[in-house]
């Protein structure tokens, strides 16, 4: 009886140590963190999307590809279904709608909205969701990561920030526009 007693303890013991804290990543300089996250162009996340306007609430399953500065956005239901695919590619601008029509414009944002009714900030957003301000204002946390960014109607607040290669990159950010609210939760980076 006691050795079945000593034997459960040492398991217990022994799965008490399997679980170590995560090491917390000590504060870093906003200059040199900038700088890095400025350098990095070639990117790819998934995540979901949810937006509330005025006439709807929507959400979607987001696939963000970044190179350079050309990029592909897809966007698709939470069941599967194609909503668009925003792609810009040496500067040109093409939108397949879920009916699979092709549609081309010089502004991604304006496209967005007047196909779907949802105001994306299309030009903004390669930045922001690497937790970059590009020119606007912005406010830091204790630890050197970016909290918010107000750049014309938008306001961006940075909830949480994931570890991921050697870089802090945001994983839940919410935006403010004029009549839209949106959250973003990235659930996996992929850094070539």
């Amino acid at each position: 009886m006691r050795f079945r007693f000593l034997l459960l303890v040492a398991a217990l013991l022994a799965t008490g140590c399997v679980t170590t804290p995560q090491p917390q990543r000590s504060q870093v300089n906003w200059t040199q963190e900038r700088t890095r996250l400025e350098q990095l162009n070639h990117w790819q996340l998934s995540g979901k999307l949810a937006i509330i306007t005025a006439k709807e609430k929507g959400s979607a399953r987001l696939n963000w590809q970044q190179d350079g500065d050309d990029y592909r956005l897809n966007l698709t239901s939470l069941i599967g279904t194609h909503i668009l695919e925003l792609t810009r590619q040496h500067g040109q601008l093409t939108l397949v709608d879920r009916e699979g029509k092709v549609h081309q414009s010089d502004n991604a944002s304006e496209l967005v909205y007047e196909l779907t009714g949802w105001d994306l900030p299309i030009d903004g957003l390669p930045l922001w969701i690497k937790g970059l301000p590009g020119s606007a204002d912005f406010t830091l946390n204790p630890d050197q990561s970016l909290a918010s960014v107000k750049d014309g109607d938008w306001q961006i607040d940075y909830q949480s920030y994931q570890d991921q290669d050697g870089y802090r990159l945001p994983q839940q950010l919410s935006l403010q526009g004029e009549g839209t609210r949106i959250k973003l939760q990235v659930n996996e980076w992929s850094l070539k």
